[in-house]
């Protein structure tokens, strides 16, 4: 009798279809349209942008309770994987809002995960309109330089 593997036996294929150029995956969201702006004018590096999308992701699996749109579809069972990761983002979100706080985690939400335009993101953080693409710059900088000097172990996951 021939023996035949089961389909648990074996990864799961890939069920991602490729994007057309030109568009989004789904693991790389469209920028929201005060970034886009922000980064065409020059006012944010592309750096910046990559700092603001890693911590909107970690901020949807962590906070939201999203899935990792990165994580690899494998039938691995009870894998404990995809759980690592969501503690991986959480530990990496709760580092960040305790260095940035509270009112500059809201700019983040605001901008990041509410795409809220430019007028009623001021006006949501009680700055001046003409100064708010310098002050998303600046937490933006923040955030970026303490991705850079973020301890190792917070990585894992």
């Amino acid at each position: 009798m021939k023996v035949r593997p089961l389909p648990a036996d074996s990864p799961a294929p890939l069920t991602a279809q490729p994007t057309a150029p030109g568009t989004q995956a789904d693991h790389d969201p469209a920028l929201p349209v005060i970034i886009e702006t922000l980064r065409h004018d020059g006012i944010i590096t592309a750096r910046q942008v990559e700092a603001a999308r890693f911590w909107a992701t970690d901020y949807r699996i962590g906070v939201l309770g999203l899935e990792d749109p990165l994580f690899d579809r494998t039938s691995l069972g009870l894998s404990r994987r995809p759980l690592n990761g969501r503690i991986g983002s959480i530990n990496r979100y709760r580092h960040i809002h305790d260095i940035i706080g509270a009112r500059y985690e809201r700019v983040l939400i605001a901008a990041m995960i509410d795409q809220r335009p430019l007028p009623e993101l001021a006006r949501h953080a009680h700055h001046d309109p003409q100064h708010m693409g310098q002050v998303i710059a600046l937490l933006l900088d923040f955030l970026t330089r303490h991705y850079d000097a973020m301890p190792g172990h917070l990585w894992r996951g």
